[in-house]
C-alpha cells in the first residue's frame, strides 16, 4: 500500500482527476481507483462484468432465488465486481465509499428479498460476488475450519468429509447456501439440536469494515464479534472468512420421510408431534412440511403432513426412540435409510 505520509498528494490529484473525467464511466473510475490503491498490478477488468459483457446476466442470476428480481424492470448494478483476493474486496470498499458507490454483497444469494444483488433506493450500485473466493482449509487435527465467505456450505461438508467421516458441521440442508451470509443469519440445520446453529460453532471470523479495515475476532472485539453471528448479512462489514469448530458425527445415520393425510389422521398426529419434537432425543431432528395433494381420483384435494427426519444413529436405534416418544407416526424399518453423514 501507498504510505500514508507520502500519498496526500497522489490521492488528491487521483480524487481530482476522477472529478473532472465526467465522461468517465463509474466502471473506469472504479477501476483506476482499484489499482491505485492495490499493492500490485492486478487485471481488475477480468473480475469485472457489466451490462454490455456478454457473460453479465448469467452471473447476475447466477444465484438469485427470488424471480421477482429476474425481471427486466428490476433495477441493475453498474458492474458485478468479482474479487480474486482479500486485498481485492478491501479496495472495493475504500473505492465505493470515495467514489459515492453503494454496494451490495452476495455470497451465495440465498436471501429472499434481492438484498445481496438489488438495491432499490440507493443508486448507483454495484455487487461485489464472492463466488470466487471460496477455499476450504480443515484442520482435523485441531476440529477445525476456515472458510471463505463465497464457499457453498455442500463444499463446506464435502471438504470437511474428504479430511474424516466422523466430523461434520451443524448447518444447513441446502447445499447452495453461501457460508458468508448463511452463518451471519444464524444457520440452522439438522443437528443443531444437539450441537447448535452454524453461528454457536462460529471461534473467529475475518471481516472488512467500512474503513476497508480488515478485523478478526481481537481486533473487532467481542461484541462485534457477538453482532455478526446472527445480526445479518452486509450490516456491519464483508465477511472473507469463518473459522468454524467441527463436530463428530457417527458412520451411520438414518433417514426417513414418512406422509400422512387428513384421512390418516395427520391432525392428531402433528399435534402430538408439537408436544414431542422439543423434548425428543436430541440426536433426532424431525421437521414437518404441511402441502397440499390430490387424492387418488385427481378430482378432490386434501392436506398432507410430511415428516422429514435425520437420526444421528442406526435404525435401531431410532425405532426404539420413536417407540417410546412418537409411536403415533407408526415408523417402520421399512421406512428408514442408513447412509453416512454426508449423504444424509
Amino acid at each position: 500500500m501507498v504510505s500514508q505520509p507520502s500519498s496526500h498528494l497522489a490521492i488528491l490529484i487521483l480524487l481530482i482527476s476522477i472529478s473532472l473525467t465526467k465522461s468517465a464511466s463509474i466502471e473506469e473510475n472504479f477501476v483506476q481507483c482499484l489499482s491505485f490503491y492495490s499493492d500490485k498490478a492486478a487485471p481488475f477488468y477480468a473480475t469485472i462484468y457489466t451490462p454490455n459483457n456478454a457473460s453479465f446476466n448469467n452471473i447476475l442470476n447466477s444465484s438469485a432465488q427470488n424471480l421477482r428480481y429476474l425481471v427486466p424492470s428490476a433495477p441493475k448494478p453498474e458492474f458485478i465486481f468479482t474479487p480474486l483476493t482479500d486485498s481485492h474486496v478491501q479496495v472495493a470498499v475504500t473505492c465505493s465509499k470515495k467514489l459515492g458507490i453503494h454496494l451490495r454483497v452476495r455470497s451465495g444469494g440465498h436471501d429472499y428479498e434481492g438484498l445481496s444483488y438489488v438495491s432499490e433506493i440507493e443508486m448507483p450500485f454495484i455487487i461485489i460476488d464472492l463466488a470466487k473466493l471460496r477455499d476450504v482449509n480443515v484442520d482435523i487435527e485441531d476440529n477445525t475450519a476456515w472458510v471463505q465467505a463465497g464457499a457453498t456450505i455442500g463444499e463446506v461438508y464435502y471438504r470437511i468429509q474428504e479430511k474424516s467421516d466422523v466430523h461434520g458441521f451443524p448447518a444447513g440442508l441446502c447445499t447452495s447456501l453461501g457460508v458468508g451470509g448463511h452463518l451471519t443469519g444464524g444457520a440452522y440445520g439438522s443437528m443443531m439440536r444437539k450441537y447448535g446453529l452454524g453461528v454457536d460453532n462460529v471461534l473467529d471470523a475475518k471481516i472488512i469494515d467500512a474503513n476497508g479495515d480488515i478485523l478478526d475476532r481481537k481486533s473487532m472485539g467481542e461484541e462485534f464479534f457477538w453482532a455478526i453471528r446472527g445480526g445479518g448479512g452486509g450490516s456491519f462489514g464483508i465477511l472473507l472468512w469463518w473459522k468454524i469448530k467441527l463436530v463428530p458425527v457417527p458412520k451411520t445415520v438414518t433417514v426417513f420421510t414418512v406422509t400422512k393425510s387428513l384421512e390418516q389422521d395427520a391432525t392428531k398426529i402433528l399435534h402430538k408431534w408439537q408436544e414431542v419434537a422439543p423434548n425428543i432425543d436430541e440426536n433426532l431432528f424431525m421437521r414437518v412440511i404441511i402441502q397440499p395433494a390430490s387424492v387418488a381420483n385427481k378430482t378432490q384435494r386434501t392436506i398432507t403432513t410430511s415428516y422429514n427426519a435425520q437420526f444421528l444413529g442406526d435404525s435401531e436405534k431410532l425405532l426404539q426412540v420413536m417407540k417410546e416418544s412418537f409411536p403415533e407416526l407408526n415408523l417402520t424399518k421399512q421406512d428408514c435409510t442408513e447412509t453416512s453423514w454426508i449423504k444424509s
